[in-house]
């Protein structure tokens, strides 16, 4: 029962991730959580690093080619991120950033356009790593400055950078002791749920690109943000 559980969640929440661009982990990290806490964090992150290479390899051609400024940032952000979660609580971190993501999410809306330079994709490289580590929001800066590019374009930019990022984490989790072959085998259990989900991304990334991308980015990212407020508030 655990396991059909768990490859549900995983199944409709990398459809979402394969139609929009992000949010496998956003979105089913607390459902795994409460399934079976041994699917976090190293076999979702192997799950999301699956349905990124996907993604990936399906719309490749699409890479922005500055991707490589995003993917810099990442891992002076994760170092920061983890050097704040040593001197502040995890709670107060998650409250604050998920205000600070929500303020973007705001001013997203209301117009506010940055255009995916080198030096904001660097910032929002490094916002992604920092927001990953200290609060578990990483998806909505990329998500955000991808915003109003087409859909093929956000999907597979922000893969290569979550590729990357998983990759990061991955390693980092090693290195401590929190990812063995125990966890790896764990990980290849969700995989038939993470290929069911790409495939049914297919017919869904067809409506979102109809002139859905921008609102399912700024849904998803204040689904990501209210969900920090609230484990900030709660915790």
């Amino acid at each position: 029962m655990v396991v059909l559980l768990a490859l549900v969640v995983v199944t409709v929440c990398a459809a979402v991730h394969g139609a929009v661009g992000f949010g496998l982990n956003l979105l089913a990290v607390p459902l795994l959580l409460i399934v079976d806490p041994v699917l976090v964090p190293g076999p979702a992150l192997v799950a999301g690093l699956a349905i990124a290479v996907l993604v990936a390899c399906r719309e490749l051609t699409a890479v922005d080619r500055l991707t490589s400024w995003a993917v810099c940032g990442l891992v002076p952000g994760t170092a920061a991120g983890l050097g704040l979660l040593a001197v502040v609580p995890e709670r107060v971190l998650s409250l604050v950033l998920g205000l600070l993501v929500l303020t973007a999410v705001a001013l997203s809306a209301a117009r506010w356009e940055p255009t995916p330079g080198r030096a904001a994709l660097l910032v929002a490289g490094t916002a992604t790593g920092f927001l990953s580590t200290a609060a578990a929001i990483g998806g909505p800066p990329m998500a955000l400055l991808y915003g109003r590019s087409g859909g093929a374009r956000l999907r597979s930019t922000l893969s290569v950078v979550f590729i990357a990022a998983s990759l990061v984490a991955l390693g980092a989790l090693t290195a401590v002791g929190r990812f063995d072959s125990g966890d790896l085998r764990t990980s290849l259990v969700l995989l038939p749920g993470v290929v069911a989900g790409f495939l049914l991304s297919g017919p869904l990334r067809r409506r979102v690109d109809h002139g859905h991308t921008r609102p399912a980015v700024l849904a998803l990212s204040a689904v990501a943000a209210i969900g920090a407020v609230l484990q900030g508030l709660l915790g």
